[in-house]
Order: structure tokens, then sequence, then C-alpha cells
């Protein structure tokens, strides 16, 4: 089961403050491979880290390909065990979004996948953060590209960022072959049902140390 689209005082700051901490992590915890270019695309792959970066994930776990209309990903990693990882509190939640419901550990988990875009990375401040979202320089945007339930022994997502998309926060994607591209599972705890579950499959919660990231450079 799959969920995509678009998407308090003190809870809004942690977040902002947890999510500049999270591209600022990103950056420095993973590499792109190569990209190899095949006419008007550019494929590219990287790991797939644990969480906080400590380690790797899924080697080459994430591809990304880059087309004149769009960016394209693929994210794969093995699913965690409950309880053995980090688990996010409630409140870490974009300014202005509904409550997260509690965050336990319990099979099946869920799992969502988002995307930091920067459009003009070299106008970034050093490195590309949560200050480059929105009408800046470097034109940032976040999207949400996916969710699941993670039934199985691997949490398997993807999407896509079209050109002139509505952003969850920031602007549209509109450099997607010469974008940067912060990609971040992030963890939600035990799938529960009704609203609840439906919170859990189309929204952010938690920072740097809860999310399972990938990062992709422009070519």
């Amino acid at each position: 089961m799959t969920a995509g689209g678009n998407e308090r005082g003190a809870a809004p700051r942690r977040w902002r403050m947890a999510a500049a901490a999270a591209v600022a992590a990103l950056t420095a915890m993973a590499l792109a491979v190569a990209p190899a270019a095949a006419g008007n695309k550019i494929n590219q792959r990287a790991d797939v880290m644990n969480q906080g970066g400590d380690g790797v994930a899924r080697h080459n776990g994430a591809k990304l390909e880059r087309r004149v209309h769009s960016v394209e990903v693929e994210f794969k990693m093995p699913t965690p065990a409950p309880g053995t990882y980090l688990y996010p509190t409630p409140d870490l939640i974009p300014p202005g979004a509904p409550p997260h419901p509690e965050l336990v550990p319990g099979y099946p988990e869920v799992f969502s996948l988002w995307a930091f875009v920067f459009n003009h990375p070299e106008n970034c401040t050093d490195p590309c953060n949560i200050d480059d979202i929105g009408d800046t320089p470097a034109m940032g945007g976040v999207f949400q590209l996916d969710a699941t339930i993670a039934y199985g022994s691997k949490v398997d997502m993807g999407g896509t960022v079209w050109v002139s998309e509505l952003a969850a926060l920031g602007v549209p994607l509109s450099n997607p072959l010469g974008a940067e591209v912060h990609i971040a599972g992030a963890p939600h705890g035990m799938a529960l049902e009704g609203a609840d579950l439906t919170r859990q499959l189309n929204g952010a919660v938690g920072g740097p140390p809860h999310w399972f990231p990938a990062l992709f450079f422009a070519p």
C-alpha cells in the first residue's frame, strides 16, 4: 500500500532546526556515484545510509533518473526490525501540520519518502540546507514522493517530481538536469488504523537522527 503527494511556536522551530541539520548532514554523509548520461536522461545511484549516516543501509540502494521535465527516484533498503532503531517524537512536524500519532515499534511499520530539491545548488548556503528552501537564490523545494507499509524484508519506495509541480514546502522543480537532490526515508512507527494511518502515510515527521538518507549532487 502506498500513498504519495504534495502536501505551533516551539514545535515548528524544532522541526526547522531538525530539517536544517538534516540537509547539512546529508551532504556530509552520502556520496552519489558518477552519473551515466543516455540521450536526454542522466542516471545516478547513491548509497542509502543508516540513521544519522552511521554506515550504509544498502549500497546503491537509491537511484535518480533526471529527465528534461522530471526527476524520478527509486529507494530500497532492508526493513529495520521494530524497536532496533531511533523513532522520532510526534511533535517533530512541519509548521501547520496536523498532529502526528505517537510513534511506537511494532509490525508492520510505516515509512515515507521525501525529496529536498535545490534547483540552483551553486547559489546554496554551504552546504544546501533549509535556508535554501523557498524563494531563495537556490530555489529549493520539498516534496513527498511516496509512503509504504513495510510488510516484507525490504522498504521499497519511489516517485517522480515533475517540473512546475506544487511543492509541500518551497518552490517547484525547475532544473531537473542540474538540481541537487537530497532523499530522506522517514519512519512513522507501527501502522495504525483510520485517520492515524492516513496521517502516517501523508505527512513529515522527524529529523536527521531519524531519517535514512541518500544524496545526489548536480552532474
